[in-house]
C-alpha cells in the first residue's frame, strides 16, 4: 500500500490484549505531540487529555472503568482519558457545537501515533464519566468523552472473559465503501 495514512488505517486495530510492558518516554511524549497537532474549529484546541503513567494514576483511572474494561485495561501501560469543555468551543452562528469533534481528531491522532509503533491503542465509552472528573478533580464544565488504553500487543488472552477471547480471533470488519459513501 502506497499511501502509509492509509496503510496505519488498514493496521489499527482495537484489540483487547494487551501486554504490561512500559512505554518509553519518547513514545509517550510522540503520542501527546501527536495530541497537540490535530485541527480544531477555530484553532481553540478544546481537547485536555489526562495520560495516567503511574500505576497510583492508573489504577484511580481504572477505577472509573466498566467492569468488563476493567478486566483487560487493567493491563495497560498507559491509560488515558480525554475530555473538553463547551466553554472552549468555537463560536458558531448558527449554535454548532464542534468541540466534542474536534476531540475526537485529536483522539484519532493519538492513536495512529500509537499504531505506528505497532501498539494497541482501545478507545473505550465504557466508564463512568462523573467517576473520572471527581477522581482527577476535573471541573464541574469538563465532559469526559473518550478513554484509550495503550499498550504492545499481546497473545495471552488468559485474563479476557471469553466473549473477548473470541473477538480477539475475528479479524475486523467494515461496511463496504457504497454503505456509507453517496458520490454525486
Amino acid at each position: 500500500m502506497e499511501n502509509p495514512v492509509l496503510k496505519l488505517l488498514h493496521d489499527r486495530h482495537s484489540r483487547r490484549s494487551i501486554a504490561t510492558d512500559p512505554l518509553p518516554e519518547d513514545i509517550v511524549a510522540e503520542l501527546m505531540e501527536a495530541a497537540r497537532l490535530a485541527p480544531s474549529c477555530s484553532n481553540n484546541q478544546p481537547w485536555r487529555y489526562l495520560f495516567l503513567l503511574s500505576a497510583e494514576a492508573r489504577e484511580k483511572g481504572r477505577s472509573a472503568l466498566t467492569a468488563s474494561n476493567a478486566l483487560w485495561a487493567s493491563r495497560a501501560p498507559l491509560l488515558i482519558f480525554g475530555y473538553t469543555r463547551r466553554k472552549d468551543d468555537c463560536t458558531n452562528a448558527d449554535g454548532r457545537a464542534y468541540h466534542q469533534f474536534d476531540l475526537g481528531l485529536a483522539a484519532m491522532n493519538i492513536m495512529l501515533a500509537a499504531t505506528h509503533h505497532n501498539l494497541v491503542a482501545r478507545p473505550m465509552a465504557g466508564f463512568v464519566a462523573a467517576k473520572v472528573k471527581e477522581i482527577f478533580s476535573l471541573d464541574a464544565e469538563a465532559e469526559p468523552l473518550v478513554a484509550i488504553a495503550i499498550g504492545y500487543p499481546s497473545d495471552d488472552v488468559s485474563h479476557l472473559p471469553d466473549y473477548a477471547k473470541e473477538l480477539h480471533l475475528r479479524p475486523r470488519t467494515r461496511k463496504d465503501v457504497s454503505e456509507i459513501i453517496t458520490r454525486l
